[in-house]
């Protein structure tokens, strides 16, 4: 019998299933989320349906902001114009920045892609090459140890040089 004190990990196994709890992920938001990424999956990224529930969230819910920590811009524009777009257009809600390799701690952590909604869900993949991980659509004490990881990277981190001369 399962304990309900203990947070439900949904098993994530590929693309399929790593949309699908990114966008359950996205659905259920309301005001923040925290992404980081080691990679660029454009067949994740540049997803119509993920850019449409962005899209969507910001449309709905003016306050909403996406904090992302994302590779260098030169490494994924070409394969995530979609992305490039969308941030084009909702400066405000989708604030993009760049991990500063030499102030990043040494953490196998990253690794890995995080997203981290509202403090209270946690998408995370240990594989981001192929999409392999997990969903905690409940608070858990790993959720916490990774959005202070985040907030340690964001504070070291930059916004993309590539990103600013698209007045990004």
């Amino acid at each position: 019998m399962a304990n309900p004190d203990e947070p439900s990990l949904i098993p994530l196994a590929g693309l399929d299933d790593g949309r699908r709890a990114f966008l359950e992920l996205l659905d259920g938001m309301r005001r923040t989320l925290h992404l980081y990424t080691p990679l660029m999956r454009p067949d994740l990224y540049n997803d119509a349906d993920v850019l449409a529930a962005i899209r969507n969230r910001v449309v709905n819910q003016p306050k909403i902001r996406f904090h992302l920590l994302l590779p260098p811009a030169r490494e994924w524009r070409s394969d995530c114009p979609g992305l490039v777009r969308l941030t084009e257009r909702l400066t405000t809600a989708l604030i993009l920045r760049t991990p500063s390799r030499e102030e990043a701690p040494d953490r196998p952590e990253l690794g890995q892609m995080f997203a981290i909604a509202d403090d209270r869900a946690l998408l995370r993949f240990s594989d981001p090459r192929r999409l392999i991980g997990g969903y905690e659509p409940q608070p858990s004490e790993r959720m916490k140890e990774l959005r202070e990881l985040f907030r340690t990277l964001w504070e070291r981190a930059q916004p993309d040089p590539d990103l600013r001369r698209l007045g990004i």
